[in-house]
Order: C-alpha cells, then sequence, then structure tokens
C-alpha cells in the first residue's frame, strides 16, 4: 500500500483550511473589509505549522478572497468570490467523480478486450479445426477387387460412416466433381474426399 507523505498530508490540510475559511467568509463569520485573525493565532486554532496557513491564505489572496498587506493582516475582499470558490471546489468533487467513473469504464473496457481476445482465440481454433476438415483432401484410389465398385455414394453412406465428403471422382483422368449420390463407383476409381486424416483412413478401410 501507498503511504501518503508528510508533505502530501500537509498540502490536503492546507486546501480543507482554505475551503473553511472562505465558507466562515460566506457565511458572515467574517465580512468585508473586516481583518481575519494573525496566521499565528490561525495556526494554533487548526493546529498546523505557520508554513501551512501561509499556503492557505495564499490560495484565498490567489482567488480575491482576501488581501494580505504588510503591516495591515489578512483583509476579507469578497464574500461573493469566497462562494465561487467553494463552488470551484465543489466541481472539483464532480470533476473527481466523473474521473473515478472513466477509471470505472476502461477498466471494465480492458476486462472485456481481455474476454474479446479470449474468444477471438477461442474462435480461432475452432475455424481452424472446421477448415481443416475441409482443406485436407486426399485421394483414395479404390481397389479392383473393392467390395466398393457397384456401389454408389448413397449405399457406402460415406460421410455419415467416415466423416468425409467425396468432392470428386477421377476416372480415366477426368475429374467429374461433385458428384451426385446415385454415382456408382467403379474400380481404380479415384475419390478426391475433403475431410480429417481420422476420416481419410476409415474412407480407405470402407473401400477396400
Amino acid at each position: 500500500m501507498k503511504l501518503i507523505g508528510v508533505e502530501g498530508l500537509e498540502q490536503a490540510r492546507y486546501q480543507e483550511i482554505a475551503i473553511d475559511i472562505a465558507h466562515a467568509i460566506m457565511m458572515g463569520e467574517y465580512h468585508e473589509g473586516e481583518r481575519i485573525l494573525g496566521r499565528s493565532t490561525l495556526a494554533g486554532r487548526y493546529n498546523v505549522s505557520p508554513e501551512t496557513i501561509r499556503r492557505a491564505i495564499a490560495i484565498l489572496q490567489n482567488v480575491g478572497v482576501v488581501m494580505v498587506n504588510q503591516g495591515v493582516g489578512i483583509t476579507v475582499t469578497s464574500k461573493a468570490m469566497a462562494e465561487r470558490f467553494l463552488k470551484s471546489f465543489d466541481q472539483k468533487g464532480e470533476i473527481q467523480s466523473f474521473i473515478e467513473d472513466l477509471k470505472g469504464l476502461m477498466d471494465q473496457r480492458r476486462e472485456n478486450d481481455l474476454k474479446i481476445e479470449s474468444h477471438l482465440n477461442k474462435l480461432q481454433g475452432y475455424m481452424d479445426r472446421v477448415m481443416s476438415r475441409w482443406l485436407d483432401v486426399g485421394e483414395i484410389e479404390i481397389g479392383k477387387t473393392s467390395s466398393a465398385i457397384g456401389k454408389t455414394l448413397r449405399e457406402l453412406k460415406i460421410r455419415e460412416r467416415t466423416g468425409t465428403t467425396v468432392v470428386a471422382v477421377i476416372r480415366d483422368g477426368f475429374e467429374q466433381f461433385s458428384p451426385e449420390a446415385g454415382f456408382v463407383l467403379r474400380g481404380e476409381d479415384v475419390l478426391l474426399a475433403a475431410g480429417s486424416a481420422e476420416g481419410q483412413t476409415k474412407l480407405r478401410q470402407l473401400i477396400l
């Protein structure tokens, strides 16, 4: 866990004191033209160092809430500016809340990106498996004494029994693509079968 240093705590504290003094001005505890307690007194009141009070007053002077004059001290210059200053801090809180929401959305997006990447990888693997079924094409010759001779592709039920698809039959050097289910096989026909290596092995066994 990251620890907040003393300087970080002091910074947060002087901002809180500036807000508290501005709130006191807006509520009428201090009036325009009225002198505020000296820095040493304020340091004792808020139980902080004079440096912290000096930073708080510097903020208020910078936004026109008070004026610091040598020998005079801290004087309230504008109640309206004190109110405006407080509203700006309210807006800061709204902005911070908006930033936190954006961070949450970015975290969700990163989580979604990881899920999308995971799904894409799974889809790629599935596609590779599916495509391998159709891109792996083997040539299987029907022997002269094969039991498949004289039978049709329908009768052999090649797809159901092997998972392969006969995409073409080569006969006498000529290819017949997409043969119909009623196509009758002959000896020495060469089947172009698309499917896995396992399926093609089953097909070879089927037409022995």
